[in-house]
């Protein structure tokens, strides 16, 4: 009798341990959930002030946000726009690594995989306006900041040649504390930080648990050494 009670002591155990992921694996899915957190709030930035989103990306690649408005039923202005979070910088792609991210050549050519991928009449549409440089790019950085705040801030990408192009800071929010936001704004960007956070935790570190989630969210930015000190 002992013994069967030591096997079901040990199998409960076992049933109940936790799979934990290795550091590296942590950095990695935290890396994935700050993204979509920034590209969240990006989409609730611009949805909220009118601009109507289509879907840009093909798995995880492609254009972050894509955004129309419309004048009496017909499209009249669109945008292009790239989320990073902190200090994420644009990418290259193509031979040699040669077509910046974000610029008119990156592009079109993510609007061909789209419109190869999703035949649509809308990304004609757009793709139209693109090659005929009648878009705005835009680059919007979400940065964690002191005092549990995160900052937003809104860069112009004029120039848009394939190698290089210039970055102008179009605007700088005032840091948003996610503790006690101040306006009807903050909140729903701070809202929308959280929601996208705490989905992205629970896909890629499912191991945490509810409560565990919600104690990190607590934090304005979450790093491996958080994760790891709720996981030993």
């Amino acid at each position: 009798m002992r013994i069967i009670s030591i096997f079901l002591i040990f199998f409960t155990l076992l049933f109940y341990a936790r799979d934990i992921p290795r550091d590296s694996l942590i950095q990695g899915r935290l890396n994935i959930v700050n993204g979509a957190s920034a590209e969240c709030v990006m989409h609730q930035f611009y949805t909220q002030s009118g601009w109507i989103q289509v879907e840009g990306e093909i798995g995880r690649n492609g254009i972050d946000g894509l955004y129309y408005k419309k004048k009496n039923g017909v499209i009249k202005d669109v945008l292009v726009a790239e989320s990073k979070w902190n200090k994420s910088r644009l990418g290259r792609s193509g031979k040699n690594k040669v077509v910046k991210q974000m610029s008119q050549e990156w592009v079109l050519r993510t609007m061909n995989k789209l419109i190869h991928k999703m035949p649509s009449k809308i990304y004609s549409t757009l793709k139209r306006f693109i090659e005929h440089d009648q878009y705005r790019a835009r680059l919007f950085r979400l940065k964690p900041k002191a005092n549990n705040t995160i900052q937003i801030s809104i860069y112009k990408i004029k120039n848009k040649g394939l190698k290089a192009f210039d970055e102008i800071k179009d605007r700088q929010l005032p840091p948003i504390s996610i503790i006690s936001p101040r306006s009807s704004f903050e909140k729903r960007m701070v809202k929308a930080y959280n929601a996208c956070r705490q989905k992205k935790l629970n896909k890629y570190l499912p191991v945490l648990t509810d409560s565990e989630v919600a104690y990190l969210l607590r934090d304005n930015y979450i790093q491996k050494k958080d994760v790891k000190v709720i996981l030993q």
